[in-house]
């Protein structure tokens, strides 16, 4: 397992706040600025812990070998 890079973490974190964000709306009609302020907390919270427990666990399993 290789570590994740900020462009790599920040793809995954774009396609999950956008899933996200069109299942709240579908679920429960927000308005676009409630949307926004959920797009921007899905966006920043998942690239930074997506990027953190990747390479945390490429690390821990470099050491391993």
């Amino acid at each position: 397992m290789r570590t994740i890079s900020w462009s790599q973490a920040s793809v995954a974190g774009l396609l999950y706040a956008m899933v996200m964000c069109a299942w709240v709306y579908y679920d429960r009609g927000l308005g676009f600025d409630e949307l926004a302020i959920r797009f921007a907390i899905y966006f920043v919270a998942f690239t930074v812990g997506f990027r953190f427990l990747m390479n945390f666990f490429a690390r821990r399993n470099a050491d391993r070998d």
